[in-house]
């Protein structure tokens, strides 16, 4: 079997989506906006409306509905387990956003960072993964928030520079697995041993990340690694794994009496809502299909282990997409790609020799026109969702630049959709 998909596959991919070709209003369209939010699968539609209507009782009681509450939360804690590896289904946590994650964690380990602790950052960030140590500091919780540059001619995080601000007052090390503005991957493995070589923990911003690529928390060797179900084809919502060292630091708010060290209520105060994670089930299950053959993959077969469907369905899903990027960077079918389009400047890497480094996610800006006047274009024209703006990543501040044009491709576009938004590229640029 390929280690990619072909174009058949893809189309029995673009069937699990009911919203791929056209709108709610019956618009036909390309759907690029998936840095901000992916389609919703609609398995896991369907779960999440079944887990609401038949499991809505609370948990904690005997009958037979909050019983089976209580197993929803739990098989969408194991099914994230399978999807990053976790070592267990224990270290999993569920939130309202992955901003409201950071911020929980940032107050969970307040007493950590101590007054003369430091938190150590990048210019490639979200800002949601800067914003809490922006207000420990200003509220003297900790010393320094630091962030390490970014390379102007590729967007890369200056691993030298980063490297100089750890020490051993460093208390945490969060940093994005991929730029969602610039699509730039990050070296996880080097900056975990930093952290381990400093005594510091390591959080991992995977929101962007997640939906890409095979995430092993054996091999990044994160403390924290947090990701948003609704930009993983699922509803809002997000989900982070915490590692035992950084269970025995944290000193979160809970409304349980009875809450203990490293159990659901220790670190979600409120009631859970257990139909997000009869979703993330629903997508988890997904995701290890696509390790089948397309012939089982068309009848819903799942594999015997999910852990390993997911891993082997990543995997094809990381062939695909670098295979998206090499045609977005260099063209299609005689139409070029952005990296040699003249009136783009593209930011990122850009080098067809260097794809492995970067996701599907490419953003841009067009020399002939605003970005507001561009996207209005894509729209009305050739009805491509490309979104101008400011995407909450520290890197416009670094690139003096508050508005970039972004297109992220997942598994579900197809190379059709790739030259289609090229041939809109080439099309405006020349107006």
């Amino acid at each position: 079997m390929s280690s990619s998909f072909s174009a058949d596959y893809v189309e029995e991919i673009r069937k699990n989506f009911p919203r791929i070709e056209r709108d709610f209003n019956g618009t036909r369209r390309i759907f690029l906006d998936n840095g901000a939010g992916s389609l919703v699968l609609g398995a896991a539609a369907e779960a999440e409306f079944r887990s609401r209507i038949d499991y809505s009782a609370n948990t904690d009681a005997l009958y037979q509905e909050s019983k089976s509450n209580e197993m929803e939360i739990l098989k969408g804690r194991r099914a994230v387990s399978d999807l990053i590896n976790s070592p267990d289904w224990h270290n999993i946590f569920q939130g309202e956003s992955a901003s409201e994650l950071f911020f929980r964690v940032a107050y969970s380990l307040r007493d950590y960072f101590g007054k003369e602790g430091n938190v150590v950052s990048t210019y490639a960030e979200h800002f949601a993964n800067v914003a809490p140590y922006l207000e420990l500091k200003k509220n003297r919780k900790i010393s320094e928030l630091r962030l390490a540059r970014i390379r102007k001619e590729d967007g890369l995080i200056d691993m030298s520079d980063l490297s100089s601000l750890v020490n051993r007052k460093t208390r945490l090390i969060a940093i994005t697995a991929e730029s969602n503005l610039l699509g730039n991957k990050t070296d996880l493995k080097n900056i975990s041993r930093l952290a381990r070589e400093n005594g510091a923990l390591f959080l991992v911003d995977g929101v962007h990340f997640a939906p890409q690529a095979n995430v092993d928390i054996g091999e990044i060797d994160c403390d924290f690694f947090v990701f948003s179900s609704y930009k993983m084809f699922g509803p809002r919502g997000s989900f982070m794994y915490v590692g035992e060292r950084a269970l025995n630091n944290l000193k979160p708010f809970y409304v349980d009496r009875n809450a203990k060290q490293g159990e659901g209520s220790f670190l979600e105060p409120g009631t859970r809502d257990q139909a997000i994670f009869s979703a993330i089930t629903a997508v988890v299950d997904y995701i290890s299909r696509l390790s089948l053959d397309i012939q089982r993959f068309r009848v819903g077969t799942f594999p015997r282990k999910r852990r390993e469907g997911v891993k082997k369905g990543m995997r094809r899903v990381e062939e695909y997409q670098e295979s998206l990027s090499r045609y977005v960077l260099e063209g299609i079918d005689g139409v070029e790609g952005l990296a040699h389009i003249k009136n783009v400047n593209l930011y990122g890497i850009s080098e067809m020799s260097r794809v492995k480094e970067r996701g599907s996610t490419f953003s841009f800006n067009l020399r002939n026109m605003s970005d507001k006047k561009a996207e209005k274009i894509f729209w009305e024209k050739f009805k491509i969702t490309v979104v101008g703006g400011s995407h909450w990543n520290l890197s416009h501040d670094y690139y003096s630049n508050p508005s970039m044009l972004r297109v992220t491709f997942l598994h579900y576009n197809s190379y059709e959709e790739v030259k289609k938004f090229l041939k809109a590229v080439n099309w405006i640029s020349k107006i």
